[in-house]
């Protein structure tokens, strides 16, 4: 990899440092943060954020998990501290969404999302709403620090491994990382288990180089943040064994210090979960609540044995292991989008591809180069190669088998490590010649990819794509559209003197907070349920998120069998036939038909029946806004608008 000099704990180059790290680090991190908060400031409450930061909240105040235990805690917390000190919480702990539904006791059901949209907006049914930035701005500050820490801890462990001007590079690349920037902004958990995974393999690296007891500590405090970040760290925890015992093998590590640095990095991360969840078993201090492990059990595949095992026996908090079980019996049918086709199985094609789509070219590029060249050279005999592939391929696989079809985020993790993966570059950057344009032209190519995502950095696409115009067409959800362009679509209505739309909306923040007037068309998580669906009518203004556009979640054909069974148009064992039907075919491969079109085949409905009920279905309104009109203009990345002719 060009002229290297060894030192102590890495390389570092001989030749052509070409921008001293002590102005270049602050610089691009500087970058980073700035680009981060004005970006931030355009946002309007994405999706998770409104159910995040009351959670986070309720667990500083109440010492309560009882809100969002699918996540785990620590992220939400870091967000919710600012909002605490500053005294701008006020979450209403009197509610029902937070004391739960009654019934037979315990009380359960506490609504998360209806808690956080209050906070967040002020009482539902107040007449006038509260600016939502007074929470979200310095919530989303906090994330913004930790995606400074993730910067500095790319630099470092760089710097460690192959020198300064490597770790210039690595940095450059996460600094100006569209998927980073876009994740870096918001209260969810994708940054931060970023963060916390590679921290995690930063101090397992630093144990393998100098096996020590505080080393250890280290990585397991590490590794227990990341796993109280997202549930998908997990697969990093079996990985650590599987490398420490590949440092036994290339002589690294003896066994005994391996076995012992082991449990000290598992014992730790064990009691680090204990500590998020304030070292108490049950999620809810109050005896009368509970969470709703009945609904888990109730579903396929329910509840896996050996967190049933773990459950009775009180061997990780309550919440910790509720969100577990939850993930995996959720995850097992979700809606997905991919290329215009919908599917509750999800495609084993999609994070390939999503992550295909969603990272600059000259990225992949580079990173494919470096990672080749390297292996290539240490003919796969490199144990600081294997900490880094090893994880990446760990939660890859994980991702495309999980077949948790949502986005792109949730290989959020990976990014750093690529950024760190593609920095030998800067060995061929420094011996001067065609190889060194090349880098230089994809590390420019890189920082053009970032400049023309600023700020749109959530609905960024590559040109495969069709950038961030075309992307909708292939993924919609957290790729493209998290409801963040409320604000932006305010603004618009005022530059075009547009007093009121029809408002297809995914999201949870709430338009009226925002002076949007609007007619329901369709919300997803409807906050607005006492207005019904409106059907667009001719010279009626429709702004539309594109993931609801496409007809995601609004579930198409479960709202017409539902129909046409309500009017009594077929008999509800027909619509189950269909639903079966259309799963094999589903298995197959094969295109499945329509409800309407398949139920007018077997003559079991009229043409005429079909038009009514499909009249009345907001699903079927966004398909011929979709097919049959063009939109007048876009609002940010998420919202497309059409004028009804």
């Amino acid at each position: 990899m060009g002229a290297l000099r060894k030192t102590g704990t890495g390389t570092d180059f001989e030749r052509n440092r070409f921008l001293s790290p002590t102005v270049a680090v602050p610089v691009l991190v500087g970058v980073f943060v700035l680009c981060g908060v004005l970006s931030m400031r355009g946002d309007s409450a994405t999706f998770d954020e409104t159910a995040h930061i009351g959670a986070g909240v309720s667990y500083l105040e109440r010492r309560d998990f009882r809100l969002n235990p699918e996540h785990p805690p620590l992220a939400k917390m870091i967000a919710a501290l600012p909002l605490v000190l500053l005294g701008r919480t006020g979450g209403d702990y009197g509610s029902e969404a937070w004391k739960g539904v009654a019934g037979a006791p315990p009380r359960s059901h506490a609504n998360e999302w209806t808690f956080g949209f209050e906070l967040l907006n002020g009482p539902r049914g107040a007449s006038t709403r509260s600016d939502p930035a007074i929470r979200l701005f310095p919530a989303r500050l906090a994330m913004i620090v930790l995606g400074a820490f993730l910067l500095l801890a790319v630099y470092g462990w760089t710097r460690e491994m192959w020198g300064a001007d490597a770790a210039l590079v690595a940095l450059l690349l996460a600094a100006t990382c569209p998927t980073v920037l876009a994740h870096a902004r918001l209260v969810t958990t994708d940054l931060p288990a970023a963060l916390g995974v590679t921290a995690t393999l930063w101090g397992f690296w630093r144990w393998t180089r100098v096996p020590s007891s505080p080393r250890a500590v280290v990585t397991g405090v590490a590794l227990g943040a990341a796993l109280l970040f997202k549930f998908n760290t997990a697969m990093i925890a079996p990985t650590l064994v599987l490398l420490a015992g590949a440092a036994v093998v290339a002589g690294r590590v003896r066994v005994r210090s391996a076995a012992a640095g082991v449990l000290v990095m598992a014992a730790v991360s064990f009691a680090a979960v204990w500590a998020g969840y304030g070292f108490r078993y049950a999620a809810a201090p109050d005896p009368g609540y509970a969470l709703e492990w009945k609904d888990l059990e109730a579903e396929t595949p329910g509840v896996a044995a050996p967190i049933a095992f773990a459950a009775s026996h009180h061997l990780l908090p309550e919440g910790y292991l509720y969100g577990l079980a939850y993930a995996r019996t959720w995850a097992s049918a979700r809606f997905s989008f991919l290329d215009g086709e919908e599917s509750t199985d999800g495609w084993y094609r999609y994070f390939p591809e999503a992550f295909l789509f969603k990272t600059p070219l000259a990225f992949l590029a580079l990173v494919l180069w470096v990672a080749a060249a390297s292996a290539w050279g240490a003919r796969g005999r490199s144990l600081d190669g294997w900490i880094l592939a090893l994880p990446m391929l760990a939660l890859a696989g994980s991702a495309i088998v999980s077949r948790f079809n949502i986005g792109q985020r949730h290989l959020a993790p990976l990014y750093p490590l690529l950024c760190i993966a593609a920095s030998p570059a800067a060995a061929w950057l420094a011996a001067w010649g065609r190889r060194a344009i090349a880098i230089a032209l994809l590390l420019a190519g890189c920082v053009m990819s970032f400049a023309l995502a600023t700020p749109g950095y959530l609905s960024y696409f590559n040109v495969l794509a069709g950038g961030t115009r075309g992307g909708w067409r292939h993924l919609v959800d957290s790729n493209v559209d998290w409801g963040q362009d409320l604000g932006r679509l305010a603004s618009w209505m005022r530059a075009h003197g547009v007093g009121a739309v029809d408002l297809a909306y995914f999201g949870t923040a709430d338009p009226r907070a925002y002076g949007i007037e609007f007619r329901k068309v369709a919300m997803f998580l409807d906050t607005y349920p006492e207005r019904p669906a409106t059907r667009p009518a001719s010279g009626d203004v429709v702004a539309a998120s594109v993931t609801l556009l496409q007809g995601v979640y609004l579930d198409r054909e479960r709202e017409f069998l539902r129909d046409a069974v309500g009017r009594g148009f077929i008999p509800r064992e027909l619509g189950l036939d269909y639903l079966e039907e259309a799963k094999k075919l589903r298995a197959r491969g094969e295109e499945i038909p329509h409800a309407g079109e398949w139920l007018v085949r077997r003559a079991a409905l009229t043409g005429e029946q079909r038009a009514t009920i499909e009249s009345g279905l907001p699903a079927c309104w966004m398909d011929e806004i979709r097919t049959r009109l063009v939109p007048i203009d876009r609002v940010g990345g998420s919202i497309l608008v059409y004028r009804i002719p």
